[in-house]
């Protein structure tokens, strides 16, 4: 992300936040490594 500013505004347009890892899936936008939030959005 320090070296590609557009991915940086892309992050920070979808997710309102500065931190890392941004993940998105489908429509679900999820900040921070959440696993079970993230299995919950897979099996969707």
């Amino acid at each position: 992300m320090g070296k590609d500013k557009e991915a940086a505004k892309e992050m920070i347009r979808v997710s309102s936040a500065r931190s890392v890892p941004v993940i998105v899936i489908g429509t679900e936008v999820i900040v921070g490594f959440n696993n079970a939030r993230i299995d919950a959005a897979l099996s969707r």
